[in-house]
Formats: C-alpha cells, sequence, structure tokens
C-alpha cells in the first residue's frame, strides 16, 4: 500500500472485526492477511444493513482526508494541521448553509399546506459533569438530558428524560462535583440512573422512531451555546451501540426562531423585521420563565433552583416563549399550563385574581452569601451555601429570641466596695436574708466580705514600698548570676570574698511586713 493510498470502509471493518475475535482467544498470524481471507468476516460484512456500514464509511472519509496531507505541512501549537482545519471549516460553513436551507424549506412546506401549528419539532438540551479534549476536540460527560416533541397547537407532546450515573473516569471526580454544586446539583454517580450508554441509545432511537420522516430522524434543535454539549452527547451514545453519528442533525433554535419570525411576524405590527436575527439570540436570554416551578423532572422538584438548570423544564421555557411569539398569529388560543405557565390568565394581557394571589405568597426574600465558584462539597455532600440557609434565623425566631432574652444588669462595684465597710449588723441580715432572691449586687458583697481581694500568686511579705527601695549600689548589689532565686539572695546571708581584696560591706536586708 503506497503512503497517500487511502483505506476502505471494509479495512476498518476488517480491523475492528480482528480486535473482537481476539477478545475471544483467536490469533491471525498473518494479521490482516488471514483476516480478509477469513469467511466468517466477508459474511459479517455482507450482512450489515447501509446505517451499521455508515460507521466504517466515516473512518474511511476521515482516513482520506489524512492521507492527503503532507508531513511538511504547517500545524498549530496543537499539533493540528492548517489543511485540515480549513477543511473542518469549510464543512461548517456547508453545515449552515444546509441547516438554513433545510429549516426554510420545512416552513415554507408547512405554510403551504396550511398545518404549521401542528408541525412538530423534537428540542435537545444536555447538562454534563465534566469537559475534556480527545484528539483536539472538547467533549462532555453527560449527567442529564431531555428530547421534547413540541408543536404550536399542543405545546410539549412528549419528553424523553434520562439522568445518567456511569462512572466518573478517573481524574475528573473533582470538576464533577464543582459544576454539580454550581448548576444542576445532580450528585456524582446518583442511584437510579442509567449506566449503560449503549441501552440510552436504544431507549432514545425507540423515542424518535415514530417521528421519522422518509427514513431520517427529524431534526434536532439546540441553542447555539448548547451545540457542542449536544453533539457530544450524540456522538457517545452512537459510539456506544456502534451507529452513525450522521443520522442525527443538530440543528440551532434561533435558526429556527428567525424562519418562524420572517413568516408570521408580517402579522404582527409589533415587531420589527429588519432586528429578527438579533432579537431571535436575545429572546432565550431572558428570565421570563426561567424560575416557574411544576414542570421540572423527578429528582429537579425536591432540590433549591430546580427549574433553573433542569434540563426538562429549560425544554418548558423554549417551548412558552415560541408560543409567546408565534401562537397569536395563527390564531391559537393561549392555554395555561400548555403554551404558559399555570401563573397566567388564560387572558395574556392581565392576572387574574387567584394567580396574583398565588404569585405574591411564593414571594421569598433571601440574604445568602455569595459562595466561592470553586468551593468544594464537604465530605458528607453538604455544600456551604445549603449550611447557610439551613443556620440562618427566620424572622419568628429573631422576635421569639428577642422577647425571650434579659436585659442587661449593670453593677456598680463602687456600691459593693462601700458595703465592705459596713458594720455587722448589715452582714448579719444578708445572711438572714439568704434563703430569698439575692441581687447580683448583694452576691458581690457577701463573695467580697468573705475573702477580700489581692493580686493573685503573689506572698503577702514581698509588699516593698517605694521609700524602702534602696538605689545605691552598695547596699542592693546586682544580681549574682542567672538561676539564683529570689528567696536565696533576700533571706540568706553572703559570705566574704575568699583571696585578695577588700571584703564586701554586710549586706543590708529589709523584713518585709
Amino acid at each position: 500500500m503506497s503512503k497517500n493510498k487511502s483505506r476502505n470502509a471494509f479495512f476498518f471493518f476488517m480491523a475492528d472485526w480482528k480486535k473482537r475475535e481476539e477478545a475471544y482467544g483467536r490469533a491471525f498470524p498473518n494479521g490482516i492477511k488471514d483476516v480478509q481471507q477469513d469467511p466468517e468476516c466477508n459474511a459479517e460484512w455482507q450482512s450489515l444493513t447501509k446505517q451499521e456500514k455508515g460507521r466504517f464509511e466515516a473512518m474511511a472519509k476521515n482516513d482520506k482526508i489524512t492521507s492527503q496531507i503532507s508531513d511538511k505541512d504547517k500545524k498549530t501549537s496543537l499539533g493540528e494541521s492548517l489543511i485540515m482545519l480549513q477543511l473542518k471549516e469549510k464543512e461548517a460553513l456547508m453545515f449552515y448553509k444546509n441547516m438554513q436551507e433545510n429549516i426554510k424549506v420545512l416552513i415554507d412546506t408547512a405554510v403551504n399546506l396550511n398545518f404549521l401549528a401542528e408541525l412538530k419539532f423534537c428540542f435537545v438540551h444536555v447538562n454534563w459533569f465534566f469537559s475534556m479534549i480527545v484528539n483536539n476536540t472538547l467533549e462532555y460527560f453527560p449527567a442529564e438530558y431531555t428530547f421534547g416533541v413540541f408543536s404550536l397547537e399542543n405545546g410539549i407532546e412528549d419528553v424523553h428524560h434520562t439522568i445518567v450515573s456511569a462512572k466518573i473516569p478517573l481524574g475528573y471526580r473533582r470538576e464533577a462535583l464543582e459544576i454539580s454544586q454550581n448548576s444542576h446539583k445532580i450528585p456524582v454517580e446518583y442511584e437510579g440512573g442509567e449506566i449503560d450508554f449503549a441501552v440510552m441509545y436504544d431507549k432514545l432511537a425507540n423515542f424518535l422512531e415514530s417521528r421519522k420522516i422518509v427514513d431520517q430522524y427529524p431534526y434536532l434543535y439546540t441553542r447555539k451555546a448548547f451545540t457542542r454539549e449536544a453533539q457530544s452527547l450524540i456522538a457517545r451514545l452512537c459510539g456506544a451501540a456502534q451507529q452513525d453519528k450522521e443520522q442525527f442533525k443538530i440543528y440551532e433554535l434561533e435558526s429556527l426562531f428567525v424562519h418562524l419570525a420572517n413568516e408570521l411576524f408580517k402579522k404582527r405590527k409589533d415587531r420589527d423585521m429588519d432586528l429578527i436575527p438579533v432579537y431571535a439570540h436575545k429572546i432565550f436570554e431572558n428570565y421570563t420563565y426561567r424560575f416557574d416551578k411544576g414542570f421540572e423532572c423527578h429528582f429537579h422538584k425536591y432540590v433549591d433552583g430546580g427549574p433553573e438548570y433542569c434540563s426538562k423544564s429549560v425544554l418548558q421555557q423554549w417551548a412558552w416563549t415560541l408560543c409567546d411569539e408565534f401562537c397569536a398569529p395563527l390564531n391559537v388560543e393561549m392555554q395555561s399550563g400548555i403554551h404558559q405557565p399555570d401563573r397566567f390568565d388564560r387572558n395574556p394581557n392581565h392576572f387574574n385574581e387567584q394567580s396574583l394571589m398565588s404569585m405574591m405568597n411564593k414571594l421569598q426574600i433571601k440574604n445568602v452569601p455569595q459562595v466561592t465558584p470553586g468551593a468544594d462539597l464537604s465530605m458528607t455532600g453538604v455544600s456551604e451555601q445549603h449550611r447557610w440557609n439551613r443556620s440562618s434565623r427566620t424572622y419568628q425566631e429573631e422576635m421569639r429570641r428577642r422577647n425571650e432574652s434579659k436585659p442587661v444588669q449593670v453593677v456598680d462595684c463602687s456600691k459593693s466596695q462601700d458595703d465592705t465597710s459596713t458594720s455587722n449588723d448589715k452582714s448579719s441580715i444578708t445572711k438572714s436574708a439568704s434563703k430569698s432572691a439575692k441581687t447580683p449586687i448583694e452576691e458581690r458583697t457577701e463573695y467580697l466580705n468573705e475573702k477580700p481581694l489581692r493580686p493573685p500568686n503573689i506572698d503577702s511579705r514581698m509588699y516593698i514600698t517605694s521609700d524602702l527601695i534602696p538605689t545605691d549600689d552598695e547596699n542592693f548589689p546586682p544580681i549574682g548570676g542567672r538561676g539564683a532565686s529570689i528567696r536565696s539572695r533576700t533571706f540568706q546571708s553572703r559570705k566574704a570574698s575568699l583571696g585578695k581584696g577588700s571584703i564586701l560591706s554586710p549586706q543590708i536586708y529589709y523584713t518585709l511586713q
């Protein structure tokens, strides 16, 4: 095989077949030649369907592109070929162009046949634990994902929701804990979720099977900011099930909004047609429906911040946004709980009294300190924000604490000292009243009468007045050395020095009274 000759799809199938057979204990001494002559390998290749062969054809296509790149080609700091990057850019532009054309054809066909209100769209949203770079491609490990079928007439009609409990790879657990704490709050390796990605693919395929159009899965719409997460999820599921990921098309929800607005905003006088592309990207960033409860998954119903990050609730927010913009031009009656949250009246121009009172009762004002984004969960799995929420006092608790607290009592110590010099009659009266309740001043006075105050840990003989302290070196010589105790220097006589020299004058000692 020459250096620049690319390998076909059958070559990659043989390599995959060889790897599977070697796992069962078979050996191939001559390598790929023995596999090519094996009748079982050829029979299995002939039995594959077109979709099953698509995975190996995609490998052959990528290998062909790689073989066309010279070793002397310039590369980026990440080791990517500039020619390869240019090819990827061309493919991205071609994909974007096809996306716009396909959406336009879909909308125009529905308008011409007058069934745009019944036209179904499929949404997808993914929450993730961590991201990693594989072959210069950013991949996301899913934590939760939701696929939903939507129409302007019936809102969200059907939902496929899954929480992933697969094992986190080594080295990514801390990042998964931090992202979980700061966003969706789903525990790592949550009990009760799905573990096998191949099983997840089968359930997703069954969910989308009835929505196929001419043996093609429907387009999957998500926001432009979430496109990579959705593509990474599809690639992981298809890779686990050994299916071709090209059968799923991930389109931008903003592009769908633009094509719907170009057709339906003609009937609305309060929308500027020139600003539709900008408006399409801004409308989904608003917080109009972000905190509406009641449409979360079974897990986020009992978690703080459930409607904000739950993927099932996010799909409802997208659906309500589209209904708010396009139901009126299609003369679709807005129904509470379908086209808008339950908090709205059937008339979108005003609230009814019951809905308004319900909203007022749900208002809460919380003063919770900000949590550091990089903070980690404790060993017990409790976040710092959760501790602050549970340890902070409510208004009722604070008022009860103030009512039960005792006033501050000020004790005048000067009066207590005056009471020490009183006669024994007063002390006898104090003792006779011991059975009754004593004030803090009386307790302090009784204590002072029993035991006078003096500086602690000081010998009574050591009180010296300033008049008795000698100041001359002859009568008060310096200390003779380290380690000599005060008692030995004060109460013991000094011996005369031996040898030549004058005898020291006798030391004068003062007896301390």
